[in-house]
């Protein structure tokens, strides 16, 4: 399967198809055309069942694409909740930091329920914001 079909597959959570290609580690966290890695267009298309996969995969998911953006930047800029909180519950990054830096990306979306979905959780988590300021 070439890149552009393997994107394709990614983008409309094509699980069984994906499946059939991505058999090892190294392809999960392959370079793909275009700068990114299979996780990047599985978070990018809100398509959480291929996250959940490519994760189980050994998919890296703090990996940076060609802009410096990782998968979970990709999933809170486009407003996949259901991504979001995946990757979140499955990074060894700081709650709190991940956070905050995601809300500033979700700021740019004043509609974004990602963003407001984060701000609960920051509240309930208690976390101590006043650094932020």
């Amino acid at each position: 399967m070439g890149d552009k079909e393997l994107m394709w597959a990614l983008k409309n959570g094509d699980l069984d198809e994906i499946k059939s290609k991505l058999t090892a580690a190294v392809d999960v966290n392959r370079t793909l055309e275009g700068g990114r890695k299979p996780l990047h267009y599985a978070a990018d298309a809100g398509q959480e069942d291929v996250v959940e996969f490519l994760i189980s995969m050994g998919a890296d998911i703090n990996a940076p694409d060609k802009h410096g953006l990782t998968p979970l930047m990709a999933a809170c800029f486009e407003d996949h909740l259901s991504c979001v909180k995946v990757l979140l519950e499955k990074s060894s990054n700081g709650f709190v930091a991940r956070c905050l830096t995601l809300f500033y990306i979700c700021c740019l979306d004043k509609d974004s329920l990602t963003g407001k979905w984060l701000v609960t959780e920051l509240e309930e988590n208690k976390s101590d914001r006043s650094f932020v300021f």
